[in-house]
């Protein structure tokens, strides 16, 4: 199958139509067309009538001479072998207006779907959409959503030996549908967001997720989504680095350095070796890496020096490193991974103050004993079986929200006075399933705290009781 990546000759390629069959739909003949530009193709589908008002507004605009679109028909024309020759008459009557316009009329371009499939048509709609709606959309903050396809077709038109407006002026004079809205646009946009395909484009052999697209045309994303996109077909994304504060990547990802490390320059001078210099995401403060394939934290990420905010839930990770680059790092989530330990995990997540760890398979809670900025803890949905598992939490002086839901400790007798004990004093200050500690569950906390107090003052004066009469027997 073809791609729609290739080089831009693809596009200024030799145009042909094909009449490959026809149907019969509610008694009206559809007639099948074959669009070729280059290696891509795609089909439409048009009734003899849409043929006919076609042909009259390229006699009205063009000069077309009327006769040489084949007559109407009233009688027969569900004639197999008049629907055959039909059929070859409509081909030649494209062939004809393809040689005869070499500059595609609008007309006869959006009645074959470029404004779907080939550059010129979907940059042309694109621009006039944006004339449109543009300043609306920048002054509202909305986030603009586009395909791969678009990006493509625009980096693609780029490259073309051609002005802006090519060959609009000489037909229409229209100039909402010049490239320049379209750059304006971009070199303003703020919020975007990528959305790609695994499927071909409609009725073509087009594969949205192949195609190839340079992102230096945005000066000012601030917030940037790419959402089931082929991270590899994205170049040129030095300009976004230095403005970007959020990313957001879904559905896209195997590792990390796929995106992190795009556009790493390598250099070399005559006393060297090769140097790869790795330009730094200097202004990414929240990244979401979520819902992807990723199975562990590279050394990429210390590309984001001043990343606050790390999204990694729904991955398939299986341990927690490289964390330690990121000294801003205050709110994390890895939640529905593959994590079964966490061992010493200050020295890596050391300022955290927001941590997600639900739906993994921890059994024990002991690595997050030293999280001393730690104030939101969610540990939902694990294997977290007794009070002894989550007893290290109980020291940690900052936190307030615990989340146990979930777990097997849900079963043990008095489960929230059990946990809630383990902060002592504190107990009144933290929210334990998202529920405030009530005045009945201090009291109990209280009781069981004064007992609890009693039963090691007596074990003290017994073992130091003990050390005495030792003391006293004589050599």
């Amino acid at each position: 199958m073809a791609h729609f990546n290739r080089d831009v000759e693809g596009f200024t390629a030799s145009r042909v139509v094909k009449t490959i069959g026809s149907e019969n739909v509610d008694n009206y003949t559809v007639y099948i067309l074959e669009v070729y530009c280059g290696s891509y193709s795609w089909t439409v589908r048009h009734r003899y009538s849409e043929f006919h008002e076609l042909h009259e507004r390229l006699v009205t605009k063009y000069k077309i001479d009327k006769t040489l679109l084949p007559p109407k028909k009233v009688f027969g024309n569900q004639n197999e072998e008049f629907i055959k020759k039909r059929q070859a008459d409509l081909e030649l009557y494209l062939q004809v207006l393809m040689h005869y316009l070499p500059k595609l009329p609008p007309e006869l371009a959006f009645f074959l779907d470029f404004d779907k499939y080939e550059i010129h048509g979907i940059t042309q709609l694109l621009a006039e959409h944006l004339f449109e709606k543009g300043e609306k959309i920048l002054q509202s903050q909305q986030t603009f959503v586009v395909s791969p396809l678009h990006l493509n077709a625009v980096t693609q038109r780029l490259k073309l030996p051609e002005p802006t407006c090519d060959h609009i002026l000489i037909y229409t004079g229209d100039m909402r549908k010049d490239l320049g809205h379209i750059l304006d646009f971009f070199t303003r946009l703020k919020y975007l967001k990528i959305l790609g395909t695994k499927e071909p484009l409609g009725t073509s052999n087009i594969e949205v997720n192949q195609l190839s697209f340079e992102m230096n045309c945005f000066k000012s994303l601030t917030v940037l989504e790419l959402d089931q996109c082929n991270i590899g077909t994205i170049s040129v994304v030095d300009t976004v680095k230095k403005t970007l504060k959020h990313l957001i990547v879904h559905g896209s990802l195997q590792a990390l350095k796929d995106m992190l490390l795009r556009d790493i320059v390598y250099w070399q001078t005559e006393d060297t070796e090769e140097t790869a210099v790795l330009p730094v995401w200097e202004s990414l403060q929240a990244a979401d890496f979520s819902h992807n394939e990723i199975k562990e934290i590279d050394e990429s990420v210390r590309l984001m020096p001043r990343l606050e905010y790390l999204d990694l839930s729904r991955n398939q990770l299986s341990d927690v490193q490289h964390l330690h680059y990121l000294p801003a790092l205050s709110q994390v989530n890895l939640a529905h991974n593959r994590l079964r330990t966490l061992e010493s995990l200050h020295v890596r997540l050391g300022n955290v103050k927001i941590l997600n760890l639900s739906g993994n398979q921890l059994d024990t809670l002991e690595g997050l004993s030293k999280l001393y900025s730690l104030e939101t803890l969610n540990v939902s949905k694990n294997k977290l079986a007794e009070v002894e598992n989550v007893q290290c939490i109980g020291k940690l002086p900052c936190l307030e929200n615990l989340i146990l839901r979930d777990n097997p400790i849900r079963t043990v007798v008095d489960y929230r006075v059990a946990v809630l004990e383990l902060f002592g004093d504190r107990a009144k200050e933290v929210l334990l399933d998202k529920e405030a500690t009530t005045q009945q569950e201090l009291d109990k906390i209280a009781v069981r705290l004064a007992l609890q107090k009693a039963k090691d003052d007596r074990a003290k004066r017994q073992s130091t009781s003990s050390t005495a009469d030792t003391s006293s027997i004589p050599n």
